[in-house]
């Protein structure tokens, strides 16, 4: 994935992608040998794999996939794009991670460095793409508005606290100031500080949603204790939006604009194996029940609670979850499941009528109105330029 002028002269940039699109190639010419059809091929990701879904939403059509799934990611990118001289420095890490800095040719001593030294590096290095004028001739945010994206069926979602455990990676210490909580937008926007009317009407907005049923903090605590600070919660809400939730509605409008189906999902399930107070329906805890992993196969700590009637609501969640994903892959809708008892249809995305299907073993999986957080959720839109997505 490692960007620079170098790479790009030799035109090797976004080789993540050309390499997943040649995998792609690859099943459309084979599939058949496998008993499958070239014509219904769905991709699907989470975090940032499903980042890369969004991407090859972007890049051009060229009849690779027939639906996308996209878990906690989406075609609005959620980092900013780098400019020349940042990606210079982060090639310049690279070598030096990887022993190459004082090679003659720095690409020809890449090539023959083993995967492991290059995993390591990946640790240290952004997660981001370059505008190179052919997988990627835009920024994210203008290919949306002008409708050129690959126009397939698209299954996307977030979790209620999507952010907490990305900030509890990220937070250098106590989030205890107004000036911590601008500090995590700036670093979101490459350590470019945005203006301050902007991170203090995001915070004032952000205070106000904290407690709201529909999709604040849930069991999360706005101050959970010391280590994590006052502005704990606040920061949490707004580093989940920004990442998956404001782009995952501004998906759900351009393809309700174009007429492409598309099916919005929240995520609001505690799983066992986290902290409710701190953590809550965090990132990647959907997995589980979108694979139907009722024995919790892989999972070092149980997601699935021990109590019996308890696990018996998180397995019957899990039956209906997964088939509605299998649905969609099939059919291109997740309302073909075939669950007899259960009867509540995922509408399509509508401007007019915006729906989520939210996912809940607290209630009964139900439809909530996707207009929660609006002013807020739209101001990473209306910034995208800003913010270089």
């Amino acid at each position: 994935m490692a960007n620079g002028p170098q790479v790009e002269k030799a035109g090797l940039e976004n080789l993540l992608l050309r390499d997943q699109r040649q995998a792609l190639s690859w099943v459309r010419e084979n599939v058949r040998a496998f008993g499958g059809d070239p014509d219904r091929v769905t991709i699907a990701g989470e975090s940032a794999g499903a980042a890369s879904v969004g991407y090859h939403l972007l890049a051009p059509d060229e009849g690779l996939f027939s639906g996308a799934i996209a878990q906690s990611g989406r075609p609005f990118p959620s980092v900013s794009l780098h400019s020349e001289e940042e990606r210079e420095m982060h090639f310049q890490t690279l070598l030096s991670v990887t022993g190459c800095s004082g090679a003659e040719s720095p690409l020809d001593c890449l090539r023959s460095v083993p995967a492991e030294l290059l995993q390591k590096a990946s640790l240290v290095l952004p997660y981001t793409m370059t505008l190179d004028g052919d997988l990627l001739p835009d920024t994210g945010s203008r290919l949306l508005k002008k409708g050129e994206f690959v126009k397939v069926p698209l299954l996307i979602g977030s979790t209620r606290n999507d952010g907490s455990s990305t900030l509890q990676f990220a937070m250098p210490g106590p989030l205890d100031t107004h000036e911590d909580f601008a500090n995590m937008v700036a670093a979101v926007n490459n350590n470019h500080p945005l203006p301050e009317e902007t991170t203090q009407k995001w915070a004032e907005l952000y205070q106000q949603e904290l407690h709201d049923p529909a999709a604040g903090l849930g069991t999360v605590l706005a101050n959970p204790s010391p280590k994590f600070g006052a502005e704990y919660g606040l920061t949490s809400l707004w580093l989940g939006d920004a990442f998956y939730a404001a782009g995952r509605r501004f998906a759900n409008q351009i393809w309700a604009d174009y007429g492409v189906p598309s099916y919005s999902y929240f995520f609001d399930v505690v799983t066992a194996n986290v902290d409710a107070e701190t953590l809550g329906a965090t990132h990647y805890q959907e997995i589980p029940f979108m694979f139907g992993n009722r024995d919790s196969v892989g999972w070092v700590v149980d997601p699935f609670p021990a109590d019996p009637e308890a696990r018996t609501r998180f397995e019957d969640l899990a039956d209906v979850m997964s088939r509605m994903w299998i649905s969609f892959v099939v059919s291109g809708s997740p309302n073909n499941h075939q669950v007899t008892d259960f009867n509540v249809s995922w509408p399509v995305y509508l401007r007019a009528d915006p729906k989520n299907f939210v996912f809940s073993v607290a209630e009964d999986s139900h439809l909530h109105a996707d207009t929660w957080r609006q002013e807020a959720l739209q101001m990473f839109i209306d910034l995208a330029d800003a913010m270089k997505r």
